[in-house]
Parts: C-alpha cells; sequence; structure tokens
C-alpha cells in the first residue's frame, strides 16, 4: 500500500473520528438536556444549595408590581418554575395563566408582567429551534457510525477523543471565566433574542427573575448539564468502540 494511499485512510480516520465526537458531543447534550427538564432541571436542589431560596426571600419583597412573593414555600416555587419549564417546552402556552398565591398576595396574582412572558415565548421559540438542530444531529450521527462500520473504517482512539473534548471543555472554561459567566450571559442574550424585546430584567422589576435569581441558577444548571453530558458521552463512545472491536473479530 502506498503512501498516497495511507494518507488518505488516515485523513478518512481523522475526518471520521471528528465529526463523531462532534455529533456525539451534541447528542449527549442534547440527552442531558432531556433528562434535566424532565426533572426540572433539579430546581429544589438549587432552591437549596444554590442560594436560590435566600434570593427569593431578600428580593421578593422588593418587587414593585408584585405583592407576597416573598412568602412562597419552596414547593409553591418549584412548581412555578416547572410551569415556565414546560411551557417554554411547548412554544409557550400557558406562560400568561402562570399564578401565585399567598397569604400576603392580596388572592390570585399572575406570576409574570407582559415583557417577561414575551422574552419567555423568545426562549420557547428558540427552544422549538433548537429541536430541529437535535434531529439533523442524530441523523449525521448516524449516518457517521453506519460509514464506520460499513467501511471498517477506524474511529479515532478513544484517549484521543477524550483529550480533544476535554480541551475543548477546558478551553470554553477559560474564554467563559476570562471573560466573565455574566458578561458572556448577557452576550449570548444580545446576540439570540430579538433587540426591540427586553430581555434583562431587575429583580425588583421581575418575579421571573427572583424565581430563578438569574443568572445564578442557569450557572447550576450548566454545570449539571456538563456533568451529565460527559457522562452520556463517554458511555456513547466506549459503548460504540466496544461494538466496533466486536465487528472486527
Amino acid at each position: 500500500m502506498n503512501n498516497s494511499v495511507l494518507n488518505k485512510r488516515a485523513l478518512v480516520r481523522i475526518a471520521l473520528g471528528g465529526f463523531f465526537a462532534l455529533t456525539s458531543l451534541l447528542l449527549a447534550m442534547s440527552l442531558s438536556w432531556a433528562v434535566l427538564a424532565s426533572q426540572n432541571f433539579m430546581y429544589s436542589t438549587w432552591h437549596d444549595v444554590g442560594g436560590i431560596g435566600e434570593g427569593i426571600d431578600k428580593f421578593g419583597p422588593k418587587n414593585r408590581y408584585k405583592v407576597g412573593f416573598g412568602d412562597t414555600t419552596k414547593a409553591q416555587r418549584a412548581a412555578l418554575f416547572e410551569q415556565i419549564n414546560i411551557a417554554v417546552h411547548r412554544s409557550g402556552e400557558g406562560l400568561a395563566a402562570i399564578e401565585y398565591e399567598t397569604p400576603s398576595s392580596g388572592g390570585v396574582t399572575k406570576l409574570l408582567r407582559s415583557p417577561e412572558v414575551v422574552h419567555l415565548q423568545d426562549v420557547a421559540m428558540l427552544i422549538d429551534k433548537l429541536k430541529w438542530t437535535v434531529v439533523v444531529n442524530v441523523v449525521l450521527f448516524a449516518l457517521v457510525v453506519f460509514l464506520v462500520f460499513r467501511f471498517r473504517e477506524p474511529m479515532l482512539k478513544l484517549s484521543t477523543m477524550c483529550t480533544g473534548v476535554g480541551a475543548f471543555f477546558v478551553f470554553s472554561l477559560v474564554i467563559v471565566f476570562s471573560i466573565g459567566p455574566e458578561n458572556v450571559f448577557n452576550q449570548l442574550h444580545i446576540w439570540v433574542f430579538p433587540k426591540e424585546n427586553e430581555w434583562f430584567f431587575y429583580y425588583q422589576d421581575s418575579l421571573m427573575s427572583t424565581l430563578m435569581l438569574a443568572p445564578t441558577l442557569f450557572g447550576w444548571i450548566a454545570s449539571a448539564l456538563v456533568v451529565l453530558a460527559a457522562i452520556f458521552w463517554t458511555g456513547i463512545v466506549i459503548g460504540l468502540v466496544r461494538i466496533e472491536k466486536r465487528i472486527k473479530r
């Protein structure tokens, strides 16, 4: 076998390995999101250990538009977050109808003001678009795996892919913390959401922001997302490497 053929095979191996690492990583992130969404993104846990509860106790009574939210219980807060979670995964359906009631709220009160509903509808639209990205990625992942098995072209070594993915995450963390997590959070909102719609809310003006102690809650969710995705990705890669080895026997 001449050097030209060897070089082509090496390029094919690198290409397949790279696409596999990328599509499998996106698949792992999608699975992680789905699991966390089904568990209400562990809101009750972050409420107790992530400072969310203390934040609500502090800023809830200071809201300029709504009263009584500081007296909500942990169970009420988790239920309200769950309603938002369900709504944004159903194209925003039901956002305006979310309500709470406490002894000091003066009766049943709408949780969200109009600008907050609009912002969460933007979030719902983004999630709807990302669902199609997930579908496309699943197809590409299946195609890459098929090509690897069909042409018996070995993937990159597990250690190589782990090193590459690990380096990617480390590089991403360095960038995020160099710029500042809150700055990154704000810039992503500027890029992603319509500029005519409000997305930044002070705690005193928004029970949505207070409920989530934004962006604190998102930091905890992002951490859980990455850890769970790493577990899924490792399982996917190890599983397919083992299948690949059995096929070659």
